[in-house]
């Protein structure tokens, strides 16, 4: 049997085509070109969260032209301290890849039933039902396919075909399919219009799924009213909702806009509540790393948090490609609070304890 020392040549010896996603922070296609040098280590992987790389591989046959049967695989693998995959869990995860499938050669041979590939792999893992809808959505998408049939009556929910009451009837991959198709059918301004008047639980779905792609112009300007509407009069129970707004504003096209609604968050009421900065640590990093009056603002409330919260979303966020340096460089300003020192002081502590 043929040795392979990378995924990209398993797949490419198979004659197969295939696409990555990551499927962490949020589900965000990666070139091929791009996941080669991921696997070569010759580029940190991109997208870390909780210390893995989590990702979605999506393979058909060369041969099978436009009758794509795709094989996807979900795989969580390690990454190191400098953001780099552990080469020993990828080849980890190759080794009992083919021993899988050599079972599989031998099972068809005797005719009997063969086994999913992935089989009981530790890499393998299950994603969140909203992660999986959005993939699946953006996958359909990527390969011309249709999208799934509960895709009509999401559409016409938002022509005000269907009563916003009837919501319940909604289904999690009929919204992924809008929200995967913002370009197709008019969907993105029927979005924008209906999001003032839309119930909140229908809200909060189309906003978990609005984080994986690009918000233009006319939605953006939706999200932000809506947002900065619930701030001038807000209550307990809007935090949710407002967690989820911010989190679909992380994928607004606008630098200059969706920086301004950061900005407005972090300095609002709700700005160091923990759903909050773990909503922007989370899907809004890359404008923590280039816009330091955002950052300092975001650490400083971060400090109000407990040690271990702290902790837990700095150790994340400084995993990023970066963001380490930029992070620690904010942190030591001289001109930090008291509070932020001492929860700089213990992070560094259990840093040194950990090796990391």
């Amino acid at each position: 049997m043929e040795k392979f020392d990378s995924i990209t040549h398993f797949l490419q010896s198979g004659d197969f085509d295939y696409r990555v996603f990551d499927m962490g922070r949020k589900v965000i296609s990666i070139p091929n070109r791009e996941f080669q040098k991921i696997e070569a280590q010759e580029q940190a992987y991109p997208y870390p969260f909780q210390q893995k790389a989590w990702m979605a591989l999506l393979f058909w046959s060369k041969k099978s032209g436009e009758n794509k049967n795709p094989v996807i695989w979900f795989l969580q693998l390690p990454i190191d301290e400098m953001g780099f995959l552990k080469q020993d869990a990828r080849d980890g995860f190759l080794i009992g890849l083919l021993e899988q499938a050599g079972k599989n050669i031998q099972a068809k041979q005797a005719g009997d039933i063969t086994q999913d590939d992935l089989g009981e792999s530790p890499f393998a893992f299950k994603p969140q039902a909203d992660r999986l809808a959005m993939f699946h959505a953006l996958a359909t998408k990527a390969l011309n396919q249709p999208p799934s049939r509960y895709y009509q009556f999401a559409h016409d929910y938002l022509t005000d075909a269907i009563a916003f009451d009837q919501w319940q009837f909604l289904g999690l991959q009929g919204i992924a399919d809008i929200v995967a198709r913002l370009d197709q059918d008019d969907n993105e301004a029927l979005l924008a219009n209906t999001i003032s008047n839309m119930p909140q639980a229908p809200l909060e779905s189309f906003c978990r799924l609005l984080e994986n792609v690009e918000s233009k112009n006319l939605l953006a300007q939706a999200l932000m009213k809506k947002l900065f509407l619930t701030l001038e009069n807000t209550q307990v129970e809007d935090l949710p909702l407002q967690s989820m707004l911010v989190r679909a504003s992380s994928g607004i096209q606008a630098d200059k806009l969706r920086q301004e609604i950061l900005m407005r968050v972090l300095d609002s009421i709700i700005g160091r509540e923990i759903e909050i900065l773990a909503a922007i640590s989370g899907r809004a990093w890359n404008d923590l790393r280039v816009n330091n009056e955002i950052l300092e603002l975001f650490i400083a409330n971060l400090a109000t948090q407990n040690q271990a919260a702290f902790n837990a979303i700095l150790a994340d966020l400084m995993m990023l490609p970066e963001m380490r340096d930029i992070v620690l460089g904010q942190m030591r300003s001289p001109e930090r609070s008291s509070e932020l020192s001492h929860k700089l002081s213990e992070f560094m502590q259990e840093l040194k304890l950990t090796g990391n």
